[in-house]
């Protein structure tokens, strides 16, 4: 049974690639630490296996000379680190174990590595001509992060293009962009953290990408793809469309769409067929816990934000069954920003700052569901939060969210008229 660990990310790795050497092992007070690359500056995602245990990380940005590399080590808890070429470019390590252990992983000073929890006994140290690594604190299980997870999931990647449309604009890149833009405006915002399922341009299966939302305890899934249509509708048809789990009540041509995006998972194994059988089971359970209607309520959030910066598709929360929605704890809704079948909308789409609007109406509307999302937690409500734009001014923000101007002033204690884009305001209940 896979175990995933967690999709984490650094900074975006240098233009030249990273040469791999030789992990180095140190023994600490209270843990095991494998240093995988003296660069903490690369992307990066890991998760964990059984049967036999181990450890995978995937590196990109990083090249391995001879393509595989093989280094015992019998130190603990760890056999051997085996290194390989692998898909898209990235570097494959694999940390073999003699029994399943928790971890971390850290981009410390001394470059990206990996905290072992059960340090081998006094004495039993590995020959490194490495200065040591600083020991992190005491491992333990991962725990909740403080912070309200949203998981950013940017659709297709590698050798899935998703749709592409003039000029050979792809699905892949155009969403990627958007969730980077998503991703930034909720790491900017107090009390929130994003985590994405893929940071680059590789392939993360269906399943796994709603694994990685469970692991991470993320508060609400966001998929985010380009919409298409064969021609010559496709050729026409504009405006963005928002999507929850369903079964039953789903158009054709959502029927349509759920299947061009499940059928690029090449892992198979979760087959939707219309006598029920797994998502019967998995709507029945979210119909019990309130993730349904959890989930709607995000998605008309989204939508109705999305409105203000351009047509959409279907001015409703729209059900079809895409396999990415499937938590059957986690809100989830899918977005189809705009139809890249249509040349006009398509170049749009591959405007980086078209890509910002949506990303900043996508934000606008998780901020008006985060009360909501915080009651789900058991936190208290708190304010909503606004990113003020380039050339808003406070008048207009307060006439938007029809509070007065003077209670804005009093929420966030300013005293000029000026407002810096980028910055959050408290938005105080009207």
């Amino acid at each position: 049974m896979i175990v995933m660990a967690g999709l984490l990310c650094s900074a975006v790795a240098a233009q030249a690639a990273i040469r791999l050497g030789r992990p180095v092992v140190h023994v600490g007070p209270h843990a095991l630490i494998v240093r995988l690359s003296p660069s903490r500056h690369i992307v990066w995602r890991s998760f964990s296996l059984n049967g036999p245990a181990r450890i995978v990380v995937d590196l990109h940005g990083v090249t391995l000379p001879g393509g595989r590399a093989v280094w015992p080590e019998h130190i603990g808890p760890l056999k051997d680190i085996r290194a390989f070429a692998h898909r898209d470019g990235m570097v494959r390590l694999v940390l073999d174990l003699t029994a399943k252990a928790p971890y971390e992983i850290d981009a410390l000073p001394g470059g990206l590595t990996v905290s072992l929890a059960g340090a081998p006994p006094p004495g039993a140290h590995p020959v490194a001509a490495d200065p040591p690594v600083a020991a992190p604190a005491p491992i333990s299980a991962p725990a909740a992060p403080p912070d309200i997870v949203i998981a950013v999931d940017p659709g297709h990647g590698g050798v899935d293009t998703g749709a592409c449309g003039i000029d050979h604009i792809c699905e892949k890149n155009v969403v990627l962009r958007i969730g980077r833009d998503l991703a930034a405006l909720i790491d900017a915002t107090p009390g929130f953290h994003a985590f994405m399922t893929r940071t680059g341009d590789y392939y993360v299966p269906l399943r796994e990408r709603v694994a990685l939302a469970q692991e991470h305890h993320a508060a609400a899934f966001i998929s985010i793809h380009a919409n298409a249509l064969p021609e010559p509708e496709g050729m026409d048809v504009r405006g963005a469309e928002v999507f929850i789990l369903s079964q039953h009540g789903v158009t054709r041509e959502a029927r349509w769409l759920a299947r061009s995006e499940n059928a690029a998972d090449r892992s198979g194994g979760l087959h939707f067929g219309a006598g029920g059988g797994f998502l019967h089971d998995i709507l029945l359970n979210m119909t019990q816990n309130g993730t349904r209607r959890a989930s709607y309520d995000l998605a008309d959030d989204v939508l109705k934000e999305l409105h203000t910066i351009g047509p959409v598709h279907v001015d409703h929360v729209e059900k079809a069954n895409f396999m990415v929605l499937l938590s059957p704890t986690i809100p989830s809704i899918l977005i189809e920003t705009a139809f890249i079948s249509n040349p006009h909308e398509a170049l749009r789409l591959n405007s980086p700052a078209y890509d910002e609007h949506i990303a900043h109406a996508v934000w606008e509307g998780i901020m008006r569901d985060a009360p909501r999302l915080r009651a789900r937690l058991g936190m208290p409500p708190g304010p909503r939060l606004y990113v003020v734009r380039e050339g808003e001014t406070l008048s207009g923000i307060a006439q938007r969210f029809h509070v007065s101007i003077a209670a804005l002033r009093a929420a966030n204690g300013l005293r000029g008229g000026i407002l810096q884009a980028g910055a959050s305001l408290r938005i105080p209940s009207g």
